[in-house]
This record gives C-alpha cells, sequence and structure tokens, in this order.
C-alpha cells in the first residue's frame, strides 16, 4: 500500500516533464497496476499500520496502551486561525484506499471522537468518506471538513485557474456534503502566474459561498508570499513535519509560516520518524506512561503546529488523540530539538 501511494502520489503530482522523457502519467500508472498484480493479494489490499514500520525500534518501551478519550474531550481543542476561524488540531488523514475502506475508517474516527478530517483528493476515495459523514448522525456544525484541489500541472494563470475550479466543482460532487469548512491547494504550481491561477480557483469558491477557509500544502515562504498578496487569508499551510525530520529546515520553515500568520499542519508525522527519533520518544515517554507516537504528536503540539494522522487501528485512533492531558519539560523538548536523531 505504501508503494502504491508512494506512486500514485507521484503520478498525479508531478510536472509530466519530471516523469522522464517520453513518460507519460498514465504509463506510470500502468506500472503501478503491473507491480500491484504481481504482489500478494493481502500486501495490494491492506493499507499500512504505520506502528508496524518501528516495532522494533519500540519494543524496548513498556508503555501501557493509551486510555480512552476522557469525558468532554471529543475532538480535541482548536486554535484560532487568521481569518478568525476555529480549527481543531487534530486531524484525521484518510490514505490511498476505496471507498469501502474509507467509508469504515472514517466510521471508526468518528466513533473515538475525530471531528477534523481531511479528505485529500490524492486519496481516491472521497465519495466513501461523504457516505460515512452523511451516515454518522453527528450534525455538520460539530465536524470540520477539508477537501482538496490538484491542480499543480496546469501552467499560466488562466489554465490554473480553470484546472483548480474544476477540481473544487469535483468536492463538491464526490464528498456531497455541501460547503465545506476547508479547501486545500496539494502543491504549488510551475510558477507565480500558476500559483496566482491556483489561488484565484480558490477564492472563487469562496465567493460562491462552498468553503469558508483557504489553505495549501507543500508550498514554500516564497510561494506562499505569492498567495498572501490576495485578499483571500491563507490558512493552513500542510508540511511534512516530525521529531528529527530535517531539524535545521524545518525549524526555519516554522518561523517563517508563523511571520506569516500561517498554521502549519504536519502531515503523516509519525511516518517521517527515523529509529532513532522513535527511540527518543520511547525514552522519554516513559516519564509520562506515554507512547513513543504520542510524544512525537505532542512535540508537534509543543512547537506550535497542529497534525494529521493516519491509522486503521481502534487503539491507535484513540493514541493520536489522547494528547492533552500532559505537557513536554523544556528540557525534554530540548532532547528530542537534538540534531542527532536522525540516525
Amino acid at each position: 500500500m505504501r508503494l502504491l501511494s508512494t506512486l500514485a502520489l507521484l503520478s498525479a503530482a508531478l510536472p509530466v516533464s519530471a516523469l522522464g522523457c517520453g513518460t507519460t502519467p498514465g504509463a506510470v500508472m500502468r506500472l503501478v497496476s503491473t507491480l500491484l498484480a504481481a504482489l500478494p493479494a493481502a500486501t495490494a489490499l491492506a493499507p499500512i499500520e504505520r506502528r508496524t514500520l518501528f516495532k522494533g525500534a519500540a519494543a524496548a518501551s513498556t508503555i501501557s496502551a493509551a486510555p480512552a478519550l476522557a469525558k468532554g474531550s471529543v475532538g480535541g481543542p482548536s486554535v484560532k486561525l487568521c481569518d478568525g476561524t476555529q480549527f481543531p488540531v487534530v486531524s484525521f488523514g484518510l490514505q490511498v484506499y476505496d471507498d469501502e475502506a474509507a467509508y469504515k475508517y472514517t466510521t471508526l474516527a468518528l466513533e473515538c471522537g475525530y471531528r477534523n478530517f481531511f479528505a485529500s483528493v490524492l486519496a481516491g476515495n472521497q465519495k466513501g468518506f461523504g457516505k460515512a459523514v452523511r451516515n454518522s448522525g453527528i450534525p455538520r456544525d460539530e465536524l470540520y471538513i477539508c477537501g482538496s484541489v490538484l491542480s499543480n500541472r496546469a501552467r499560466g494563470e488562466e489554465a490554473a485557474f480553470q484546472s483548480t475550479k474544476r477540481g473544487c466543482d469535483a468536492n463538491f460532487r464526490d464528498l456531497g456534503i455541501g460547503k465545506l469548512d476547508m479547501i486545500m491547494l496539494d502543491y504549488p504550481g510551475p510558477d507565480a502566474e500558476s500559483i496566482q491561477g491556483q489561488w484565484r480557483g480558490l477564492e472563487n469558491m469562496r465567493k460562491d459561498g462552498g468553503v469558508t477557509s483557504l489553505a495549501v500544502s507543500n508550498f514554500s515562504p516564497q510561494q506562499l508570499d505569492v498567495v498572501l498578496k490576495s485578499p483571500g487569508r491563507c490558512t493552513v499551510n500542510q508540511l511534512p513535519l516530525g521529531v528529527g525530520y530535517k531539524t535545521k529546515q524545518n525549524a526555519e520553515l516554522l518561523r517563517e509560516n508563523k511571520k506569516r500568520s500561517v498554521l502549519v499542519q504536519a502531515w503523516s508525522p509519525l511516518r517521517v520518524l527515523s529509529s532513532g527519533a522513535l527511540s527518543a520518544c520511547a525514552a522519554v515517554g516513559k516519564q509520562y506512561g506515554k507512547t513513543p507516537q504520542q510524544i512525537a504528536l505532542k512535540w508537534i503540539l509543543a512547537k506550535g503546529a497542529t497534525y494529521t494522522c493516519q491509522t486503521t487501528s481502534k487503539k491507535h485512533f484513540q493514541e493520536d488523540i489522547d494528547v492533552f492531558d500532559f505537557e513536554l519539560s523544556a528540557k525534554d523538548l530540548a532532547f528530542l530539538d537534538g540534531e542527532n536523531l536522525v540516525l
């Protein structure tokens, strides 16, 4: 599944020129199909459970399973975005699996107390997610739902605008839940003019009443400056972030986004952990009775960022949202900030 996620994302997000001379996105996806056909059925169908990646490194930890969510903690706390809206700091982000699986895991996340959801178009299962939301019985105003648009291949302002507009329309059609709380550009266009067109497409969606807040993903500070020149406020920038991951680079990105009043949301924060970072989190976690993963997620919150997590396990859903009953000490934060955790 990890192979599928990676290759599908590359096919969808990379410019055609980056795929190699004479190579088309369709050819890449045909390669994906060929590779999956050669895999055992269980490998091709089962979404990756991120804790299995670190089973060996975490084996020394004697931390018990996280308790169920405390009464009144459903959804976790929220932060105020630069446009004045409230944003729950913990989100469940769907992975690449079919609509049936999306329905199942969204329903499980709702049962575990999640109220913020990132339904990326790259996951290819917005219909299954939308069905789970509609069937949940939870009032729509108690949920925070973010869709996404992939229009980074369009070159030029007008082409990027039209591509983004079509993507916004597709979110309405496939999610089937009406107005969204947030819409996110999954990747920036190839140049400033194209990014301006992408952003105009999002602003058009908001003007038409289809969404409240606008956001981006994988934008550099310079690319953020392009959209910040427009009237619409960019509220969130989704970036890879985690303990020990590109320590200096991410510290700078956090500072630059904060200077621009843009909140950083870490995507897949547990997948970027090295064995050294995970071991460090396990050592710190013993002091608090928390798992290594909970420490890694708490570190993100302590940095003034938020996170979207992915799992398929009820236990891990509960763990990932049960991080609000303790605070990391200054000493522990400094230890987790160390550059020696990359090994």
